[in-house]
C-alpha cells in the first residue's frame, strides 16, 4: 500500500504523530517546487510558484505536475493499492487527477471531504471537477464536514477554521486504520464505497443489500497490513492494451460509479418511484437506505423497485398510466462520471496536450492510452463513432 499526500494537505502534518507509523509508505507531492520534509519520501514538481489564486486546471502547479505524471506513475510502480489522502482543497486532488488516466496496474483508493461553504465558487467548481471522473477508483471515502463546520466553526466565539481541521483530523485519524485495513483486505472485492453508517466498506452494485449496521462499533486500532513498500515488476512488461468486446466490457461500462451526491440522488430516485406507485394505485413499500457515503445513486435494491414498478406499469393500459412530473435539476455538486460523449473543457485537453508532448510521460502507445481512455473508443460498435 501507498499512502500520497500534497504539501498542502490539511489533515496531515510532519508533526503528526498518527502517521509517522506509516512514513515508509507515504508519498509527500510537493507541489511547489521544493521538499517539505525530510523524514517522508517527498516528489518534487517542477514548479516553483509558493502559492496560487488560481484553482483546477488554471493552477500552474497542476500544469507542471501534469508534466511529470510519468515520472509520478512510476514511483507508485505496479499492482498496488494506492490511497490519496486528500481535503477540501483543490490541490490535494491534483497527484490523482494527473494519475487517473495513466493508471492501468494499481487500484486507487481516495479518501476526501467536501467543500466548507464560504471555500467561494471557483474553489469549489475547481473542486468538485477534479472529481468529475470516478471510473478509476476502485473505493472513496468521502466526509461530509458540513456538519463540523456548523457545529465548530465561529468567529464570533474564537473558533478558528485550524481548530475545525484540527477536529476533522482527529475524526478521520480514529477510523482511518479500519478503512486501510479493509482496503487492502478486501482489494480484490470490486468497487466500493465507504458507509459512514456502519463504518464500512460497501460494493456499489449491491449497495443496500451489503449494509450491515452492526459493523458500527467494530472500528479497528491494529494495522493488519504489511506496512513497507512492494515491488512487482509484472507492469514494466505488460504495455497498455485495450479489453475486448465481450460481455465483460458491456460490464465494465454499466458498472456503477461512486458519486459524491449519490445519497442525494438515491433519495430523490425512492422519491419518485413512491409518488409514481401512489399515482398509479400500484402496491409498493421502499425501505429508506440507511446508508451515509457516496454511493452510486442507484444499487440492485433500486433496480429491483423499479423493474417491480416497470413491470406493474405494463399491466395497466397506456392512456390510463400517471406520470408524476419530474424535473431534473443540476446539482452544485454533480460529479457524473465522463462517459465517451462528453466533450473536454478546452483547458482540460490543453493539459492532457501537454502531458503526452513531455518526455518523462512517454510510455508505449502513450497517445492511443491517454486520449482512448478518455474517449475509450472501444465503447462504440460498429458504424458509430
Amino acid at each position: 500500500m501507498r499512502i500520497v499526500v500534497t504539501n498542502t494537505s490539511k489533515l496531515w502534518t510532519t508533526d503528526d504523530p498518527f502517521f509517522k507509523q506509516f512514513k515508509d509508505i507515504m508519498l509527500v507531492v510537493c507541489l511547489n517546487g521544493e521538499a517539505v520534509t525530510d523524514e517522508y519520501e517527498c516528489f518534487i514538481s517542477p514548479c516553483k510558484q509558493k502559492k496560487s489564486i488560481k484553482y483546477g486546471i488554471d493552477d500552474a502547479r497542476l500544469t507542471a505536475l501534469a508534466s511529470v505524471a510519468g515520472k509520478l506513475n512510476q514511483e507508485l510502480r505496479y499492482h498496488d493499492d494506492i490511497v490519496f489522502l486528500t481535503d477540501n482543497d483543490p490541490s490535494t486532488l491534483y497527484p490523482f487527477y494527473v494519475l487517473k488516466r495513466l493508471n492501468e496496474h494499481n487500484r486507487f483508493h481516495l479518501i476526501t471531504m467536501s467543500p466548507w461553504y464560504f471555500d467561494g465558487i471557483k474553489k469549489s467548481d475547481a473542486y468538485y471537477h477534479m472529481l468529475s471522473d470516478l471510473t478509476s477508483l476502485d473505493s472513496i471515502m468521502y466526509y461530509d464536514s458540513s456538519k463540523a463546520i456548523d457545529t465548530l466553526y465561529s468567529p464570533e466565539k474564537g473558533t478558528s477554521v485550524g481548530k475545525v481541521y484540527s477536529y476533522i483530523r482527529d475524526e478521520l485519524e480514529s477510523i482511518m486504520i479500519s478503512a486501510f485495513n479493509q482496503i487492502y483486505e478486501e482489494r480484490y472485492s470490486g468497487y466500493r464505497f465507504f458507509d459512514f453508517a456502519s463504518m464500512s466498506y460497501i460494493p456499489m452494485k449491491e449497495g443496500f443489500n451489503k449494509i450491515d449496521l452492526s459493523h458500527k462499533d467494530k472500528i479497528d486500532n491494529e494495522v493488519r497490513f504489511p506496512v513497507y513498500r512492494s515491488l512487482c515488476t509484472l507492469g514494466l512488461c505488460c504495455p497498455p492494451s485495450y479489453p475486448a468486446k465481450n460481455e465483460y466490457t458491456k460490464k465494465e461500462v454499466e458498472r456503477p460509479v461512486g458519486r459524491t451526491d449519490g445519497k442525494q440522488i438515491c433519495n430523490t430516485l425512492r422519491e419518485q418511484r413512491i409518488l409514481l406507485a401512489e399515482a398509479n394505485n400500484i402496491p409498493f413499500e421502499s425501505e429508506e437506505c440507511p446508508s451515509i457515503g457516496p454511493c452510486a445513486g442507484t444499487c440492485e435494491k433500486c433496480d429491483k423497485e423499479a423493474k417491480y414498478l416497470y413491470d406493474q406499469l405494463k399491466k395497466i393500459p397506456k392512456d390510463e398510466r400517471v406520470y408524476p412530473q419530474f424535473e431534473v435539476i443540476r446539482s452544485d455538486s454533480d460529479t457524473t462520471p465522463k462517459t465517451a460523449n462528453d466533450e473536454l473543457e478546452l483547458g482540460e485537453i490543453e493539459l492532457f496536450q501537454n502531458l503526452l508532448k513531455s518526455d518523462t510521460n512517454k510510455i508505449s502507445d502513450a497517445k492511443e492510452y491517454i486520449m482512448g481512455d478518455i474517449f475509450q473508443p472501444w465503447m462504440f460498435g460498429e458504424g458509430e463513432k
